[in-house]
């Protein structure tokens, strides 16, 4: 399971996958597990749209979800992911998206 370490972290990710309209990163949230390759990369290309879109936000003085800036969030949840997707064996997957940014 994907696990974030603070609540705040899910409430983020989901806030900006339905922001962005991503019916596919909502269901790979709300099951919190992926099953293959595919979603894995999905997943690791969700997260750099997702931290495009909030310094989007930022940018164009839209207030953070949370006190805390976007910025923040965004590291926690970078943690959460790239850990999960690691212990799920697909680490490489998430440094070749990674190193694409």
């Amino acid at each position: 399971m994907i696990t974030f370490k603070f609540p705040e972290e899910k409430e983020y990710v989901s806030h900006y996958a339905k922001k962005m309209n991503d019916s596919r990163a909502l269901n790979i949230l709300e099951a919190g597990e992926i099953g293959s390759e595919d979603e894995a990369e999905y997943l690791s290309r969700f997260f750099w749209r997702m931290v495009d879109k909030s310094i989007e936000d930022e940018e164009q003085g839209r207030p953070s979800l949370f006190v805390e800036s976007n910025e923040f969030w965004n590291e926690k949840i970078m943690y959460s992911i790239s850990g999960y997707l690691e212990r799920q064996g697909y680490e490489s997957i998430w440094e070749k998206v990674s190193d694409e940014q």
